[in-house]
């Protein structure tokens, strides 16, 4: 994140304290909820972000409870591959704040601009990281909803020093998250935070949505973040959107109703077998997806070549794979798999020499009979000798002038 100039009709909360510790320094960024601003922590000096609602959302209710979601969804999600939260609170004048952790960087939908199609090696990387931060919500009953290239963060920090690229991946902007079960409790049961959606409304960013969430608003879950984390990889190894569209009824008709896109048909540079990963990734029928992160990631490392090779279902009828050295560790991963098991040579030999002795039996029995049939026929004939011959009409002029 750099430094921008404050864009005039964003409040001035430059060298404002917030929470009685925190300093507000220059103006980072703004997006649809909010602002971000570069801040400090007064004692420790330890640089933070802080994200202020935007004005025009401050006496919004259904904003200022999404406002609420991202702060309680991203501070109870305890990963280091999802942006961290400090503190939250309202300031005097009114506006809710999240002071977070200060990300160094650029986001995936920044890269793909800046250098085109990512490699498939750094997109298999970029998707590992991005799934363990998304195993770990599903399991704290957190579903992002609005998961994209741009809210996959690759935050340039001391904790990547030594890896093979200079960044850990980060998820941020849970404003429109689902929080199931919510650890709140009353004096009854647990209090639920699904978040103000109204029954059928589409929130999210459409081209990156799952057919279920644009048709009937869907109810949230793992299977619809899969299927966008499915739509985020397509755009990393071909820097286009899968599903394009200028307004909304062209995007849910290409999501729901058309041909799925082929990868290898805007770019053939993506790695044998990715097709097939992608369709099953962003399958119309939920049950045939991926049905965990962790198990879409392993199955994308073994297309990258990162790992062993594994089956990648397109439908019932049709396998492809990706054949790619195998660690050891791959290898003992690879037991766990149901996949088709080939003939061994010695059973490919037996099956080989029975085929062709069932060939040569029936072969020397076709001779049999036909020789049999021969034999019984000309023994009729001598018993019953046939009646005089009919003079036959000579030919006719065609057949006369061929000859």
């Amino acid at each position: 994140m750099t430094p921008h100039e404050t864009p005039r009709d964003i409040p001035h909360f430059e060298g404002m304290i917030v929470g009685g510790k925190y300093v507000v320094l220059h103006f980072i960024g703004a997006g649809g909820m909010g602002t971000v601003w570069a801040g400090t922590h007064r004692t420790l000096g330890t640089r933070v972000a802080i994200k202020f609602i935007r004005e025009e959302h401050v006496t919004n209710p259904d904003s200022r409870r999404r406002f609420e979601i991202e702060a309680r969804a991203a501070a109870r999600l305890q990963s280091q591959h999802a942006v961290h939260v400090y503190d939250y609170g309202v300031t005097a004048e009114g506006f809710p704040y999240i002071v977070m952790e200060y990300l160094q960087g650029e986001s995936l939908s920044e890269l793909i601009i800046r250098e085109g199609p990512v490699s498939a090696r750094e997109a298999a990387n970029i998707i590992r990281q991005a799934a363990v931060a998304l195993d770990r919500a599903h399991a704290a009953g957190i579903v992002h909803r609005d998961l994209k290239p741009d809210n996959i963060f690759l935050t340039t920090t001391a904790e990547a020093v030594g890896n093979e690229y200079p960044y850990i991946v980060k998820l941020v902007d849970f404003g429109i998250a689902k929080i199931f079960e919510e650890p709140i409790r009353t004096d009854r049961a647990p209090v639920p935070m699904g978040g103000p959606t109204q029954e059928g409304a589409v929130i999210g960013t459409p081209n990156f949505m799952s057919p279920e969430q644009l048709t009937s608003g869907g109810v949230p879950g793992v299977l619809t973040d899969l299927w966008s984390l499915g739509a985020s990889t397509f755009a990393a190894l071909t820097a286009r959107i899968p599903f394009e569209g200028e307004v909304l009824g062209d995007i849910v008709l290409k999501v729901c109703a058309e041909p799925m896109p082929v990868p290898s048909e805007v770019n053939p540079e993506v790695p044998p077998g990715f097709d097939a990963w992608f369709a099953k990734a962003c399958a119309r029928e939920p049950h045939r997806r991926f049905q965990s992160a962790a198990e879409m990631s392993r199955a994308l490392d073994q297309v990258c070549g990162m790992s062993a090779p594994a089956p990648v279902v397109v439908r019932d009828d049709q396998v492809q794979y990706a054949l790619k050295p195998a660690s050891p560790e791959a290898l003992a991963a690879l037991a766990e798999l149901d996949e088709p098991r080939s003939m061994s040579p010695r059973t490919a030999l037996l099956a080989g020499l029975v085929l062709g002795v069932a060939v040569m039996i029936g072969v020397a029995g076709f001779i049999a009979y036909r020789d049999k049939v021969a034999s019984e026929t000309q023994e009729q004939l001598l018993r019953n000798p046939p009646a005089a011959a009919v003079p036959q009409p000579g030919p006719r002029a065609a057949d006369a002038g061929r000859r």
